[in-house]
């Protein structure tokens, strides 16, 4: 096991936190270089950022691959947001069309070492419940196309004191928060006890997701119910508010909870 990981973690998680800070081996220069790449991706015009879109999983609504853009007009979940889900696959459906483009392979070689670091964290926290959860590797990594999706995301919504992400929980097992712009998302239990969460250097944050059950059976974890907001006020009128890098893990062949599910506790906004 990588050093630095500590068992704690595990002792925490059982007690019902539904987060914990974990080392990350990916230095801050490369994530900045790749965040600069990723937004250089966003100015291609929209028939080669669409270009590159399958999905892992068929049963699980958050297993699209490439880009999508999230209006609050005319989508369900009322925000806005541009982001790439990002996997290995990409690499071997897409070859020709990527050494076409150089934008793009640039950002997607970027990319490969931040989900290889999310897929090592992730195993490695993971192997901690191995003794007294057998099958829990075997859940997620012994499948030739693990679940593993690594989200870059550029919030658009620019009121201040507006939620960027509304409340809800992770429709996949776990999340790993790798990194972000500027502090706002908030992680708690329940609407209750949300607090603001803090990325530290070469940290990540490791959340329980709502189907944690098909990958852990235990009743002693608590998902992480959670939300982003903004915080700065000097961004208010800008087009882009944060960005973010979110790695979405779950087992392989299952299906996901339903949305009333996943944000049963969301009260929209009367305005």
């Amino acid at each position: 096991m990588r050093k630095g990981i500590d068992p704690q973690i595990y002792y925490n998680l059982l007690s019902g936190k539904p987060y914990n800070e974990l080392p990350f081996p990916i230095s801050q220069s490369h994530i900045t270089q790749t965040m600069a790449a990723f937004f250089e991706f966003l100015k291609l015009p929209e028939e080669i950022k669409s270009y590159i879109d399958f999905k892992i999983s068929p049963l699980h609504r958050r297993g699209d691959i490439g880009f999508k853009h999230r209006d609050p007009d005319n989508d369900i979940y009322n925000d806005s947001k541009d982001f790439f889900h990002f996997h290995p696959l990409i690499f071997d459906r897409y070859e020709e069309f990527i050494h076409k483009h150089s934008i793009l392979n640039q950002f997607l070689k970027l990319a490969l070492p931040l989900w290889e670091a999310a897929y090592d964290s992730v195993y490695e926290i993971l192997s901690l419940f191995e003794k007294d959860c057998p099958g829990t590797i075997s859940q997620i990594f012994e499948t030739p196309e693990p679940h593993i999706i690594l989200r870059f995301l550029k919030y658009n919504w620019s009121d201040s004191g507006k939620y960027l992400a509304k409340p809800h929980f992770d429709s996949g097992s776990f999340t790993l928060a790798i990194a972000e712009s500027c502090p706002g998302l908030r992680i708690g239990t329940h609407p209750a006890d949300l607090e603001i969460v803090k990325h530290a250097p070469n940290q990540a944050i490791f959340m329980i997701s709502s189907n944690f059950k098909k990958v852990i059976d235990t009743d002693k974890l608590s998902p992480g119910w959670h939300d982003v907001i903004q915080m700065d006020e000097e961004k208010i009128g800008k087009s882009f508010s944060r960005w973010a890098i979110v790695a979405f893990i779950d087992g392989h062949n299952v299906e996901s909870l339903s949305r009333s599910e996943t944000h049963k506790w969301y009260i929209p906004d009367p305005s």
